[in-house]
């Protein structure tokens, strides 16, 4: 997979190709036509995201589909192709989800999806609005009822101001663990091979979205994994009344929709099985050696202590 800087440099030249030609379908209307006001869950991995995700699945107004990691290169797309006939870029942005190997999770149909949208409505021939039809079909499957929907895919963290300008009054729950922690917890399902790129994963996640939490500030939120394990009924409550939506306890007991969430069969999801629990603050100091032990520490030293988890 091709890394964030370097995506990020060929669509600024394909946008900067694209001016002297007219785009005919825009980003956004001017005005919400959207189903509701969306969300999206945010932060590094390994940081209680799908923990986060199935409590509030538990909520007969929440949706939110299994990870796809397509939603930056769906815009990027789109903006290549945004002069082209309406049904064209429907099926182009629809193809990057196609593609996506693990977008069976879903289990909905793209040619539902495209049938939705080729005849739309002249107003809502927007990007925005062909995601909107996206998730819609997949919480009409899996959560009838639904009010409004989410997003929980913290690669998404990488790409914020992209996903921010398609959905400008969207919310962000940015859940943040300590470092080392998470950067134990990427070494031990070998997503990285080293301690310094795992670090550099969680200061990066932390970084950006503190960054592009500051320029949308209410619509943005921040919720600790520790005080989501210590104490999930404030946490939850919290979250619910940032979402506008009803808190029930029964959210709290996630473990029956851990079946439901489509994505969580993978090792690293073991816990879900489990009722919420505070076992794995700290377990850094039981996975890491003591050189790794002090070099983590070290290594994170400025933003532990600016977010309080070192002294």
């Amino acid at each position: 997979m091709a890394s964030p800087i370097l995506i990020h440099k060929i669509y600024n030249r394909l946008k900067l190709f694209q001016r002297p030609f007219h785009s005919h379908y825009a980003v956004i209307n001017g005005t919400s036509n959207l189903s509701c006001v969306p969300f999206f869950i945010i932060g590094s991995g390994r940081s209680g995201n799908t923990l986060l995700r199935s409590i509030l699945s538990g909520s007969s107004d929440i949706s939110i589909p299994p990870e796809s990691y397509r939603l930056p290169f769906a815009i990027k797309r789109f903006h290549i192709f945004s002069n082209r006939d309406w049904k064209y870029v429907v099926s182009e942005v629809l193809s990057e989800f196609e593609n996506c190997k693990e977008f069976y999770t879903w289990d909905i149909s793209l040619e539902d999806v495209y049938n939705r949208l080729e005849n739309i409505d002249e107003s809502k021939r927007t990007l925005s609005n062909i995601f909107d039809e996206l998730f819609c079909t997949y919480a009409e499957k899996h959560s009838l009822g639904f009010k409004i929907w989410g997003d929980k895919t913290p690669m998404n963290t990488l790409y914020l101001n992209w996903i921010g300008d398609v959905f400008p009054q969207s919310k962000f729950i940015h859940i943040i663990r300590d470092g080392r922690d998470v950067a134990s917890s990427y070494l031990k399902m070998e997503r990285y091979s080293t301690i310094l790129e795992a670090a550099n994963r969680w200061t990066n996640s932390i970084e950006l979205a503190q960054a592009f939490g500051s320029k949308i500030k209410d619509n943005y939120m921040e919720i600790r994994y520790e005080d989501l394990v210590t104490n999930p009924d404030k946490s939850i409550k919290e979250v619910c009344a940032f979402l506008d939506i009803n808190y029930n306890s029964d959210m709290l007991d996630h473990t029956s929709q851990v079946e439901k969430l489509g994505d969580t069969d993978k090792s690293h999801h073991a816990n879900l099985s489990k009722p919420i629990s505070s076992e794995s603050i700290g377990k850094w100091k039981h996975n890491l050696s003591e050189s790794d032990q002090e070099s983590i520490t070290r290594l994170l030293q400025n933003p532990l202590h600016r977010l309080g988890y070192v002294d």
